[in-house]
């Protein structure tokens, strides 16, 4: 038995390009819209463009550095991550220390609480 296609959001019509329209979206933190939106543009959307580079598979790339073991922050993120879904998060440790809809609120909630940290919080984002 043959799945059934995936919707995509189709392009609108109007005054905006297919990669505002995706452009859009990001904004407003859609990303999953975004993606499927710039796949079915096709080559409305340029092989140069940013947009397509923003949306690409992350690219791992491996270092010797060692950061600080963020078994705790995991944890926290396993057990805690549908109560704060959509929302960018920062931990230390098992702490909450703040939490925002959007990145820049989080960064000002941390700014004054910079001094106070032992290590670097993990920032992380709960689609």
């Amino acid at each position: 038995m043959d799945a059934l296609p995936k919707s995509r959001p189709p392009l609108e019509e109007g005054n905006l390009s297919a990669e505002e329209q995706v452009s859009s979206l990001i904004r407003e933190g859609r990303i999953r819209e975004a993606k499927d939106l710039l796949e079915s543009a096709g080559d409305l959307v340029p092989a140069e463009s940013k947009i397509r580079e923003v949306l690409a598979p992350a690219r791992v790339k491996k270092s010797d550095k060692r950061d600080v073991d963020r078994s705790p922050e995991f944890r926290w993120l396993k057990e805690h991550w549908d109560e704060h879904q959509g929302q960018w998060v920062a931990l230390v440790g098992e702490n909450l220390v703040a939490s925002s809809d959007t990145f820049k609120g989080l960064l000002a909630q941390l700014e004054p609480l910079r001094p106070g940290f032992e290590r670097r919080p993990l920032i992380h984002h709960l689609i």
